[in-house]
């Protein structure tokens, strides 16, 4: 089917495109990932995961001591809570008249993509006018070093057979307030060093659930190792940003991701592939990249709308009437 808009990717702000999209009545498909989502999707499915846990406190954290759990076991917890989020979002989506198609996208040619899915890596091909490009961003290591201080990364708090004592996460916003607070409440004692005023939200939900909250105005570039205390923790670097590009064959289209993934847009967010949008943290240079993402939704919507032939929208609003 040929659509007018395709969105890649669970970001907020690719959200809020999908939802944009429905309500103008463009015919719209919103390709989700199975396994590379969002640093935005993550954030959500930490705060549902962390809130249920601390709803029914007692229960959950009945016979648990330091190092009594195992990471396999968050990892497993982690990922249910992920599939309810997407299933979720997907229920919401369904009930805008957006199809949903879940797998991994790839560029063909500037207006059609390849999806691959499942196990057998079946695969379909969906067409569209203008292809919104809404991935968003992982949290990783920074490249360099912490002085002499050994790190690690994210995903390895759920690798090996026990807990760390002890945990000290560094920056990652949402997401590292969120595994803090996570490991917290299976008995690590956790150390958070975030900027202050940065992700207000997560911070309370951490430091309810035990952990300690340290603002540090260089969390950027720390150089004190001394604030670390490397002796008694394991040092969790969560600062760098990477976008979630490098399986889109946007070479394909003429678009070359900066060093971290990051896409350059005007300020309508069209990359200089005409009909190809980036939105969200996935952008990494157009100044307008604080607007909130509904706001962006709104900007990338309005240059798209005057492409699309007004004979379209009969036949989406009849489409929608039909689902709903």
């Amino acid at each position: 089917m040929q659509y007018d808009i395709a969105v890649i990717g669970n970001d907020e702000a690719a959200f809020r495109m999908l939802c944009a999209g429905a309500a103008a009545m463009q015919r719209v498909v919103a390709i989700l990932p199975e396994s590379r989502h969002s640093a935005w999707m993550m954030e959500q499915s930490l705060r549902r995961l962390v809130s249920n846990i601390l709803a029914d406190r007692s229960e959950a954290n009945q016979g648990l001591r330091p190092g009594s759990a195992r990471p396999r076991l968050l990892k497993s917890l982690l990922a249910r809570s992920v599939a309810d989020e997407v299933a979720e979002q997907i229920v919401i989506l369904d009930g805008l008249g957006i199809d949903v198609v879940l797998g991994e996208a790839r560029f063909v040619a500037r207006n059609e993509l390849a999806v691959s899915a499942g196990i057998d890596a079946s695969r379909s091909v969906i067409r569209a006018s203008n292809v919104v490009i809404g991935t968003g961003v992982r949290y990783t290591s920074m490249h360099r070093p912490l002085g002499l201080i050994p790190y690690h990364r994210p995903e390895s708090l759920f690798e090996g057979v026990r807990l760390a004592e002890s945990l000290c996460i560094l920056g990652g916003g949402g997401v590292g307030a969120g595994l803090a607070a996570l490991f917290s409440l299976f008995g690590v004692r956790s150390q958070l060093l975030a900027r202050e005023n940065h992700g207000a939200a997560m911070l309370d939900l951490a430091r309810t659930a035990g952990v300690q909250v340290v603002f540090h105005p260089a969390e950027l570039g720390i150089e004190q190792d001394s604030i670390l205390s490397p002796e008694r923790s394991d040092i969790v670097d969560c600062r760098r940003a990477l976008g979630f590009t490098e399986n889109l064959n946007l070479s394909v289209i003429g678009i070359e991701p900066d060093e971290n993934g990051q896409l350059w847009c005007a300020s309508s967010f069209e990359t200089w592939s005409s009909g190809v949008f980036g939105i969200g943290e996935v952008v990494g240079f157009s100044p307008d990249t604080a607007l909130s993402p509904g706001r962006q939704a709104e900007r990338v919507l309005h240059r798209i709308i005057h492409r699309i032939p007004q004979p379209h929208f009969p036949q989406a609003r009849a489409r929608r009437s039909t689902v709903s």
